[in-house]
């Protein structure tokens, strides 16, 4: 998929793993083409909030994606949002050229968005032109509803019993279903879910991108197109 530039104000690289397959360098190139703006001059707010509940040395795609951004020559600013004020969320935003949400426990995530009031931060935020990177949970967060992810994900949403507001971000209209590829633990949790539970994924009203790690969605306001590298 090759770049362009417009003029358009909500940029969002949805991915499933920023790892995938080409996936950091379609992004990370398209970005500084979008910004105009040398790879060095980039700042960009890395929110790690998602992984709180993995151990501290299990936490490798938040590592690795630091890593793949900072040699890539990008500034990195590690960043939690859990048990921070709106004020003070909005600050650490306020002089990046890009906001990328890490991957991790998605309700767990959306639950600290809702106590500092995220989802109004980011929407004045994506209208001064500021792309947003989403990996895993920070793209399934973007959703106008993840309720879906509740029979889907019980495990992770028995972390965080306390969260009743399933609300997303509301940037899109449909959910992501991430690691559609991913072998192993992820796809036998999936696959045990729709053979127990069909109608409960069958009674979904709204659309759902099943993403594999080798791909991302690329939204340009309310237009959307499903990257991948070319053979």
């Amino acid at each position: 998929m090759k770049s362009r530039k417009n003029n358009h104000t909500q940029h969002l690289y949805l991915t499933s793993s920023f790892r995938g397959k080409g996936i950091a360098k379609m992004v990370m190139g398209d970005i500084e083409k979008l910004l105009n703006r040398a790879a060095e001059e980039i700042k960009v707010s890395y929110i790690i909030t998602a992984g709180n509940l993995h151990p501290v040395d299990q936490r490798d795609w938040i590592d690795e994606g630091r890593e793949i951004l900072q040699q890539h020559g990008w500034q990195v600013f590690d960043y939690d949002i859990a048990e921070k004020s709106e004020a003070e969320v909005e600050q650490e935003l306020a002089d990046k050229d890009v906001v990328f949400v890490q991957g991790g426990n998605n309700f767990y995530l959306l639950k600290w968005m809702h106590e500092c009031n995220f989802r109004q931060i980011i929407q004045k935020i994506l209208e001064k032109g500021v792309p947003y990177i989403g990996e895993s949970a920070g793209s399934i967060v973007c959703s106008r509803d993840i309720t879906a992810q509740k029979a889907m994900s019980a495990d992770a949403l028995n972390q965080v019993p306390e969260l009743k507001d399933f609300r997303g971000l509301g940037l899109i209209n449909f959910l992501i279903r991430p690691h559609w590829n991913r072998e192993g633990a992820k796809r036998e949790k999936f696959s045990r879910f729709l053979r127990e539970h069909p109608e409960e994924f069958y009674s979904i009203d709204y659309p759902i991108i099943c993403l594999n790690d080798n791909q991302l969605v690329y939204v340009e306001d309310d237009k959307f197109q499903i990257w991948e590298e070319s053979e």
